[in-house]
């Protein structure tokens, strides 16, 4: 008896990723594909660019040639020349290799943890018990410390404008404070400010975690990634985290 042969798995092509993005339906069936294509299509409602542009980002970067009939060219095909020059993250397609299950809150949520603010006039000895009672950034601090993010956040801000508009330590735990906010875009533009100019080199990792937390609650897990992947080079509080998060989304530091 003649022993059937076993089919080949499919390998899924731009013109159907498109199409399942612009219909926002997968109308087949995944086990008929590939590995790669099946983490393709997971990943097709993660992908909010549009991807022709992405895909015609990639070609001209990649040198290759449709010859007119795109549906010969395979994702496979495009993807794997792509990771061979390390452009994925450049082009913003980390969704490929994302799990349906990631969330950006839900991430968010369990990876954020604070960071104790010292307060140097304190820590020197310098400030008085009566200034320390009434002092705007004490009052931002206190409510800080204990957590009342939507208090400190107020606190600070009128700290900025009023006491002190140059103090650059206070505005980054400012911007912690809109990030547990969910005011995502002031706080990276300040993280980011910390991060390339920090008031005092020890925040320049804290700032990159923080940074790389807003984005992932944005959603922008391709902005994400390498700066996990920076993090997650030193074994301290901000590496381990990192390689907590970097676990969740199925990858190993330096993959």
């Amino acid at each position: 008896m003649k022993r059937e042969q076993p089919k080949s798995k499919k390998n899924l092509t731009k013109e159907d990723f498109k199409r399942f993005h612009r219909t926002g339906k997968v109308d087949v069936d995944p086990s008929r594909y590939d590995a790669f294509s099946q983490a393709a299509l997971g990943g097709v409602r993660y992908q909010k660019e549009d991807p022709e542009l992405v895909f015609s980002r990639m070609e001209k970067q990649l040198g290759l040639q449709d010859s007119g009939g795109a549906r010969s060219v395979s994702l496979r095909l495009v993807m794997t020349a792509a990771a061979t020059i390390a452009i994925l993250i450049s082009v913003g397609y980390l969704a490929f290799f994302q799990g349906a299950s990631v969330s950006g809150a839900e991430m968010y949520n369990t990876h954020f943890m604070p960071l104790s603010y010292v307060d140097d006039d304190i820590k020197r000895g310098t400030r008085t018990q009566s200034n320390a009672s009434t002092d705007i950034k004490t009052q931002a601090i206190q409510a800080y410390t204990e957590e009342d993010y939507a208090k400190a956040e107020g606190l600070f801000q009128l700290h900025l404008s009023q006491t002190d508009p140059q103090d650059r330590t206070a505005r980054f735990f400012y911007g912690i404070t809109l990030l547990d906010q969910g005011k995502l875009k002031p706080a990276i533009s300040i993280f980011e400010d910390t991060r390339n100019n920090p008031p005092v080199a020890a925040f320049k990792r804290p700032a990159t975690f923080y940074l790389a937390l807003a984005h992932i609650r944005q959603e922008q897990h391709e902005k994400a990634l390498p700066l996990l992947q920076f993090l997650a080079s030193r074994e301290d509080r901000y590496g381990r985290k990192a390689s907590e998060i970097l676990s969740d989304y199925g990858l190993k530091p330096g993959s």
